[in-house]
């Protein structure tokens, strides 16, 4: 056998260590220790010399590699050699061919020298580790700490963190642990050993605090980290750490006192957060947007002087992110003194009844648990709704304060404050400020933004600066609105008046207890219950929605119209919470509620063949009797009507078709004014002659001709236009076509 010996030909393309390590940056060398130490665990247990392994051998090593193949080529025959040294030539910077040529030799030589080459390979190793020494830390490493500072997280869920951060960011070891299938279930043996965990340990990894806040995606096939999380292992500004997740809050708002809330209230939610305690202080804002929840938590937190954090808002409004920015927020901004954290619209955060079926989103309250109870914490939430909140969670707020939609006296109060606050007032009337609080229903925000505006445009006029508020506000209602603007259904028609109506019963009377009871409203302090109820009822077009709103219009107060479409729900229970919340709003809001379509929620409950629609029926009633304010429920169906909800109204007036008189007076106040020439004595006897007319067929016939000249108007035309529309009724009803 021919005699070995070392070639003095080998190699000589070597990058030395010094070279080697002065292309590597302080990251990669720390990926490459990381890789090494995970090596060397895997080889420990699982000395494989498949080529998925070589390769990732041959990664680790960088260009060092090249002593694998000097060791290996001792056990090669001499005469051997030569060929596999030029192979060796050729790839000596590619470790993927050098993975290739090492193969070859390894297949040629003896199980017995394998065990040699293992105690080679790890010495190779070590050395590489010592090798890629460097001063100071790498960005990584401090992304690392400043990681597990923010999340409390514990040694071994960094470690975790770290291989996976690897894994999603480096090709070669990405082939590597993947071949392994450490990420998988099949291949937990395989992380176990490379992380130098138990099973035990490593569940209670994957079970913990990454998995609690999201911060791990976890499937039935793999593990992975959050996209947001894998992007701060990359990133080393502390501000860029923060802005995922928190930011320091301005406390530039309106003063508290600004706001309708209860000096008592304010008082006591400041005595709680005035110093941070052992226990965790939790104030829950609630109520419909626009109402000053945001400007309220700003004014606490600048009347406190205490640093104050607000929680960064996912652009797809998923909780998913912001699980983990509260608990980072907490971790980095209570030390010491503490600090004041908001969490503004934490609708989907607080609602997890139902996520799934609201918004596709699988939520437990562990982790919400979890936070509401972290020592020292003092956290201001604020939502719109509450009302899939789990009460486990609501029990834990120390405190709570309902935000109302404001009424029309509110929003009179706050254009004052607001006014008086940018010193503006000046350029209001008392009168002005009345229209605009009637006009536009917007939040203290918009108003102030507008006036601000306004102020800065130097207006040379009190008339310049009411058109620069006025355009400010309409411009954001229009954006509000998707770009249209918006119709005010509710308004009332500018020629409507009492004349000519045909109702059953005393409305002046009526009226006159209407006036008396509003008062009673405005000014009582008193929670005693007490509700005025109308039932509107008769044919369609009589008139009743219409009076409906000249009644609210003539109380100064702002109305509610509400129809079956809008209260009912696919969702069991869900119709019954609408109820109540259509009636809430309306009392907060001192508004007339209109009911229209009644009959449909206070229909027979002896004709009711499913459960619900008793149900429903059960809470319109017990609503009606709890309701504090001024209710209108109005009807085609009079005889539908449940029998125990006619006995819950105060007035009951019945709508009928117009009688002769009312004819000419709806006539002359809807039609007349479409022809210059009058009407005449016999078009007024055809007129007195229609029966079963309503305003609302005026009305209609008004439109359909409104926009035709007025030369090519008879009131003939007009005439029997109003006959058809009498006559349809007619034929609807089965009678006979009489005297037409």
């Amino acid at each position: 056998m021919a005699k070995r010996r070392r070639s003095r030909h080998a190699f000589k393309g070597r990058v030395s260590t010094t070279a080697l390590n002065s292309k590597l940056d302080k990251n990669e060398c720390f990926v490459s220790n990381k890789c090494i130490l995970y090596l060397l665990r895997h080889f420990k247990r699982n000395f494989t010399l498949d080529r998925e392994t070589i390769e990732f051998l041959c990664w680790v090593l960088g260009n060092e590699m090249e002593q694998i193949g000097e060791y290996l080529l001792n056990f090669i025959e001499y005469d051997q050699r030569s060929e596999i040294e030029e192979k060796f030539l050729e790839c000596v910077t590619d470790h993927e061919e050098y993975t290739d040529v090492l193969i070859d030799i390894l297949k040629r030589i003896g199980n017995h020298k394998i065990s040699k080459f293992r105690r080679f390979v790890f010495v190779l190793l070590e050395q590489r580790k010592r090798n890629l020494g460097y001063k100071g830390a790498s960005d990584i490493e401090k992304n690392i700490f400043h990681l597990k500072k923010m999340f409390r997280l514990t040694a071994q869920e960094i470690e975790l963190c770290t291989l996976l951060f690897i894994i999603s960011t480096y090709d070669d070891p990405a082939t590597f642990f993947d071949y392994l299938c450490c990420t998988k279930f099949s291949g937990r043996k395989h992380l176990t050993n490379i992380l130098g965990l138990s099973n035990s340990e490593i569940n209670e990894v994957l079970n913990g605090t990454l998995h609690r806040f999201e911060l791990l995606e976890i499937d039935k096939y793999d593990i992975t980290l959050n996209d947001e999380f894998t992007c701060m292992f990359q990133n080393t500004s502390d501000r860029i750490f923060s802005k995922y997740f928190y930011s320091r809050k301005r406390q530039k708002t309106i003063p508290l006192n600004y706001h309708f809330i209860d000096q008592k209230h304010i008082e006591h939610i400041l005595q709680l957060l005035k110093e941070k305690s052992k226990t965790s202080t939790h104030i829950l804002l609630y109520g419909p947007q626009g109402t000053g929840k945001t400007s309220f938590a700003d004014g606490l937190s600048k009347k406190l002087k205490l640093p104050t954090y607000e929680i960064a808002r996912s652009t797809d409004n998923k909780s998913l992110n912001r699980r983990a920015a509260i608990l980072s927020c907490l971790n980095m901004t209570t030390t010491g003194d503490g600090s004041i954290i908001i969490v503004d619209e934490a609708d989907n955060i607080l609602n997890t009844q139902f996520s799934w079926f609201m918004r596709g989103e699988t939520q437990d309250k562990g982790w919400l648990n979890h936070i509401l109870e972290e020592p020292g914490a003092r956290v201001i939430w604020i939502t719109n709704q509450i009302g899939n909140i789990d009460e486990s969670v609501l029990r834990r707020f120390a405190y709570s304060i309902h935000f109302k939609p404001f009424n029309r006296r509110q929003r009179n109060q706050l254009w004052e404050n607001i006014l008086r606050k940018n010193r503006a007032k000046r350029f209001f009337k008392q009168s002005d400020i009345e229209n605009f609080a009637k006009k536009y229903r917007v939040s203290a925000g918009v108003i102030d933004l507008a006036i601000k505006k306004a102020i800065e445009t130097k207006p040379c006029s009190t008339k310049d600066f009411y058109r620069a508020v006025d355009l400010a506000i309409k411009a954001y209602i229009i954006l509000a609105n998707s770009g249209e603007r918006p119709v005010n259904k509710n308004r009332i028609d500018k020629n409507y008046s009492l004349d000519g109506l045909n109702i059953k019963g005393n409305l002046t009377a009526m009226i006159g207890q209407l006036e008396k009871f509003d008062q009673f409203l405005r000014k009582s302090d008193q929670d005693k219950i007490m509700n005025m109820n109308l039932l509107f009822y008769g044919p369609p077009g009589t008139g009743k929605s219409e009076l409906a709103r000249y009644l609210a219009e003539h109380l100064d107060r702002e109305v509610i119209f509400k129809r079956y479409s809008d209260l009912q729900s696919m969702w069991v229970g869900a119709g019954e919470k609408n109820i109540k919340l259509a009636f809430a709003n309306a009392e907060a809001e001192e508004a007339v509620l209109v009911i229209d379509e009644a009959d449909s929620f206070l229909s027979s409950r002896d004709m009711a063949i499913r459960s619900w629609e008793i149900s429903f029926t059960n809470e319109f009633l017990t609503q009606m009797e709890k309701f504090r304010g001024i209710l209108i429920c109005t009807t085609n169906r009079f005889k539908d009507l449940d029998e125990a909800s006619i006995r819950r109204f105060n007035h009951k007036m019945e709508f009928g078709y117009l009688n002769a008189e009312g004819n000419i007076i709806f006539y002359r106040k809807l039609l007349a004014s479409l022809l210059k020439e009058p009407l005449k004595e016999a078009n007024q006897n055809v007129l007195r002659k229609i029966s079963n007319l309503t305003p609302g067929d005026f009305k209609l016939v008004r439109d359909r001709y409104s926009f035709c000249p007025s030369d090519e108007l008879t009131h003939e035309l007009l005439l029997q236009a109003l006959k058809e529309e009498a006559n349809i009724k007619n034929i609807h009803k089965g009678n006979k076509n009489i005297g037409f």
